[in-house]
């Protein structure tokens, strides 16, 4: 696994869990905050690549636990380690069970 890494260009002593995001990279962080916020189609576009990255309940757990603002493991945190319900609101029924199945809330 070391080897790999060090492939792909990440120090093995810096590795986290956070290089492994789908969102890592982003030339757009703004849809993660402000655009999400007011944008229905660019929240649900990031809310289908939360579901689809490998470290979604990782990243969940870092913006509750660590009481973060915006999108993290496809949940809009409020900053004080809840899920900001307005802010969530054009999330479906299917798209909630998804996440629950993955995060424990």
């Amino acid at each position: 696994m070391a080897a790999l890494i060090s492939q792909l260009g990440i120090d093995p002593e810096e590795f986290t869990w956070q290089n492994l995001g789908l969102c890592v990279g982003t030339d757009k962080p703004t849809h993660f905050y402000e655009d999400y916020e007011s944008d229905v189609e660019i929240a649900m576009q990031v809310d289908q690549m939360c579901l689809s990255c490998p470290v979604m309940a990782a990243c969940a757990k870092a913006g509750m636990e660590n009481g973060e603002t915006g999108v993290w493991g496809g949940i809009y945190w409020n900053g004080s380690g809840k899920p900001d319900k307005a802010r969530n609101a054009h999330k479906t029924d299917a798209v909630w069970q998804e996440i629950r199945s993955r995060i424990d809330l």
